[in-house]
This record gives C-alpha cells, structure tokens and sequence, in this order.
C-alpha cells in the first residue's frame, strides 16, 4: 500500500512539474531497433520512476501470493532462517571482538527475522557488556524462561549504576547480589567500589577475606588494597576520638593485630590523624614481635621522634650493626622529625655509601635544603633524578 501511495504522490509531481517546465523543458530522444521514443526529461524520469515503483509493487504482491502457497513459505521461512542465522554468527564474532553495541545491534536484527529466546538472551548479554541497562532489561524481558534465573550481569549493571547515581542506597542492594552470588568475583569487587564510594568501611573491611579469595588480584595488589581499606577504616572510626578506635583495634583477633599490613594501616591512621606518640609506640611494638619490618615502616615513613622509646631501640639497633641500611633511614627520618638536619644530613651521607638510591638522595636533598645549602640540595636532587 506504502508503494503504491509513493506512486500516486510522484505522479501528481509530475503531472504539476510537467506543464511549469514546459518552457525550457529540455528533450530526450531515444532510437532503437526503428523505434522512438521522445519525451521531456522531467517526462521521463517520472516514468522511470514510476515504472520502477510498478515493479516493486509487482515483486511485493508475488511475494505476497507465494508466501499463501506451501512451497513459498517454506522458501521465504528458510530465507528468513538463513539470515537470521547469519546475523547471530555475526554478533558472536562481534562479542568476541570486544564489540558488545555492534553484537547487540546483529542479535536484534537476527531476532527480529527469527524471534526466539536465545537470540535475546545473546542480545542481553551483549547489551550488558555495552553497559545499557535499558536495552539489557528489555532482551532478558524477551528471552523469557531461556534466561529465567540467569540476570546475574544484569543486576550488576544496575546496582553499578546506582553506585555512581546514590552510592549509600547501593549498599543494600550490593549485599543482596552478595548473598545472593557469593561465589561470583564480579559482585564481589562491584561491593568493594560500592562500599567506597559510600564509605563504608566496615563492610569493605569484612568484605576482605572474600576479594582474596578471587585470583584477580595479586598477593602485591592485594596487600595494598588491605592497607587502604584498613587505613580508611581506622581514620573514619579515628574522627569519633581515640577510646573508639582503640576499641576498634582492641576488638581486631590478636592474628589480625599480628598481621603487618593491619599494624601499619593502624600506626598510619594514628599519625593521619595527629597522635604521632601512639603511632610511634605501635610501631615499636611491631619491630620488637617481628609483625613488621623497617623497611615496611620506612616506606610509610611512620618512624617519627615523638616517643623516645622508639629513638632508642633504633640506636641500639644500629649499634648492633652500623650499616644497617633500614634503620639508618629509620633514624634520619626521625631525625628530620626532630628538626635535627645536621644529624639526618650524616646519616644520610652514610646510608648512600652503604646503598645509593633515588630515595636516600631526595631525603638528603631534603636535609641540605633544611640546611640552607641549596647547591648540595641541587646536586642530591639532581642524583635522584638519576638513579
């Protein structure tokens, strides 16, 4: 019908063109065979037009009349059949090509010639990867029992919307999908950035033993990301005063207290949060059990002046064995604690003789420029860039 109103409209054109042109019409003569035809050229592409217009409609009602036969809807069915096929090869292809929106346009298409359920849920699943929930809802919606109890992907797709759009509403929602998908390393990390981003950090704390036990990270990454969940958890628990995070430490299994990363994220929190003396005396607790090494400390620079129990054990130490590397840093950053720059200035010089590194030298540039001595806080600097 669409057809033949095209055509109806693009002969009233003509008939209207035809005569306002008639003026400098312009003409076309064709000879064949002993026969002419000679027409205007508006004429004439009208009547190509229509004529091409004729035989569409001509090719549609024959399909139209084939298809009512056995045979010809067998034939267009198969047709059919072997498009959509085609299509959802294609989106396959595509997903595997890390190309999720193209996949998900091919399984459309392919559902569209072939409606059946598995073709949306391969265009959910795609959907999914393009993050478009809308889409994602919709194609689960139409595969039906095919994907009855398998919306893992798109539950999370939501609830990481709902992180981004209302985080502390997410919390509930992510404890769902983990109660729910315990197993599933996905909803286990999405916890971890929903419990950040609300701030949750007793959650994300006890979320722990859970991330490690996924493969996704490794023991370096993931000791890390423990320090930084610990760290924040003391300093929020930290702002309600000192008897809370004591409390917080205290109610921690002595295993938990043992364990480095722990005592460190604990001691950093104290420091963060300006009781330098408490921190320092954490620290000294850890070195005198073996829980941490210096070097540990020393990356975080925790060794501070505020506890004199601390300076002295770092003395003994180095007494026991002048050239220990990480208690010769350990003592000049206690040093420059103590605003003593002279004495961080020698202990420094000593330690680049023992190991020289980018480290030592811009602590030492650190304790020439305190001195005043910009030329040989250049210069260490200088030798910093270049290790």
């Amino acid at each position: 019908m669409k057809w033949l109103i095209a055509l109806v409209v693009l002969l009233i054109i003509g008939a209207v063109l035809g005569p306002a042109a008639s003026g400098n019409a312009g003409y076309v003569l064709i000879q064949f065979a002993g026969w002419s035809i000679e027409a205007t050229v508006v004429g004439l592409i009208v009547v190509v037009v229509a004529a091409a217009l004729i035989a569409a409609v001509a090719i549609s009602i024959l399909r139209r009349l084939l298809s009512k036969t056995q045979r010809g809807a067998a034939w267009f069915s198969n047709r059919s059949d072997r498009k959509a096929k085609q299509l959802y090869e294609e989106g396959i292809r595509l997903l595997l090509d890390d190309s999720a929106e193209a996949a998900s346009l091919r399984f459309a298409s392919s559902y569209k010639k072939r409606p059946i359920q598995e073709t949306a849920a391969m265009a959910a699943l795609a959907s999914c990867l393009a993050n478009d929930t809308g889409k994602a809802q919709y194609w689960h919606e139409e595969a039906g029992d095919f994907a009855k109890g398998s919306d893992t992907l798109l539950s999370i797709l939501k609830v990481s919307q709902q992180v981004n759009n209302d985080p502390h509403s997410a919390d509930t929602a992510v404890q769902e999908l983990l109660d729910k998908h315990p197993n599933s390393a996905h909803v286990a990390f999405l916890a971890k950035t929903a419990y950040k981003a609300s701030g949750n950090y007793k959650a994300l704390k006890d979320l722990l033993p859970k991330l490690k036990q996924h493969a996704e990270l490794s023991p370096a990454e993931f000791e890390r990301l423990e320090y930084d969940v610990y760290l924040d958890y003391f300093v929020s628990i930290g702002r309600n005063g000192n008897d809370a995070l004591k409390d917080a430490w205290q109610s921690l299994s002595s295993k938990q207290r043992g364990d480095a990363t722990t005592r460190l994220a604990y001691a950093a929190a104290l420091k963060h949060l300006g009781e330098q003396e408490l921190s320092a005396k954490v620290i000294l607790k850890g070195l005198k059990r073996e829980d941490i090494h210096p070097s540990g400390v020393n990356a975080l620079k925790l060794f501070n002046g505020k506890y004199a129990k601390l300076v002295e054990f770092v003395q003994e130490k180095l007494k026991q064995n002048p050239d220990d590397k990480d208690y010769l840093y350990a003592f000049a950053l206690i040093a420059m604690d103590n605003q003593d720059y002279s004495l961080a200035q020698r202990a420094l010089k000593k330690l680049v003789d023992v190991e020289p590194n980018a480290k030592t030298y811009r602590l030492l540039g650190d304790a020439y420029y305190a001195l005043g001595d910009s030329q040989l806080a250049a210069n260490a600097y200088k030798q910093a860039l270049a290790d």
